[in-house]
């Protein structure tokens, strides 16, 4: 209150400047925050809306850097969606409805969506649950680097832009453009919380606008860098699955 009559800035002045600091340092501190995520264990409320219609289910997630994920969908009254399971460069998804299991190469999976997901491994894992990391390419096609309101800003030739929040440091947002100006496609993260040292976001959505479609996560539980059981990541198909490579 003191500092408020007597205008002295106190804690309710302006915040300082963000720091300085070059691109490449920028991806580089990214990518070594994310680096710090061992193992990741979380539930969360799935909605997908789209022009087809809406769902809304459970998600459980469980990963184990660097190559591991194992994920499985519930809808109403916890039935069986559908388990994805990557392991290394394999990837298989089982849809109980449909009796089918798609299985391929992350590569192959990756070339079905437009969003920035790194199709290494790892990259693909980490995206997956909210920690997408910029690897050092994008600097090619680099034509800005700023800080706009609290956040430092990525322009790329593509029309893609990249929003980063200097604590992690974490990508915030990420979003292309056509060459009208037009959005494409968002990836945004909020509401990030700190577990064990590392910055997650509790709520992702992605955004498709032609058509339009949109993904939400929000984390209800989340548990991070702790030991996993030795079967976490299996997956068990029922006899007479139909087998699609993808």
């Amino acid at each position: 209150l003191l500092s408020l009559l007597t205008g002295c800035a106190g804690p309710f002045g302006s915040r300082k400047p963000l720091p300085t600091i070059t691109p490449d340092l920028l991806v580089h501190r990214i990518q070594n925050h994310a680096s710090q995520l061992r193992t990741f264990q979380g539930r969360a409320r799935l909605t997908v809306a789209s022009t087809a219609g809406s769902f809304g289910g459970k998600m459980n997630v469980a990963l184990k850097t660097p190559d591991s994920l194992w994920v499985k969908v519930e809808g109403f009254l916890g039935v069986d969606v559908g388990t994805l399971w990557v392991e290394g460069e394999r990837v298989l998804f089982y849809s109980p409805w449909e009796n089918v299991a798609y299985e391929g190469s992350i590569q192959n999976a990756g070339e079905t969506t437009v969003l920035p997901l790194d199709l290494s491994p790892t990259g693909f894992v980490l995206g997956v649950m909210g920690l997408l990391v910029p690897q050092e390419k994008l600097l090619d096609s680099l034509r800005n680097f700023s800080v706009e309101g609290r956040r430092y800003l990525f322009e790329l030739g593509d029309g893609e832009q990249i929003w980063v929040e200097p604590k992690g440091p974490v990508v915030s947002r990420w979003e292309k453009r056509d060459e009208n100006g037009d959005i494409i496609w968002t990836w945004e993260g909020e509401h990030f919380r700190k577990t064990k040292g590392v910055l997650l976001p509790r709520m992702i959505r992605v955004t498709e606008y032609n058509p339009k479609q949109q993904v939400t996560l929000f984390y209800e539980a989340v548990k991070t860098n702790r030991p996993m059981r030795d079967d976490w990541c299996k997956i068990r198909l029922p006899e007479g699955v139909e087998t699609v490579e993808l």
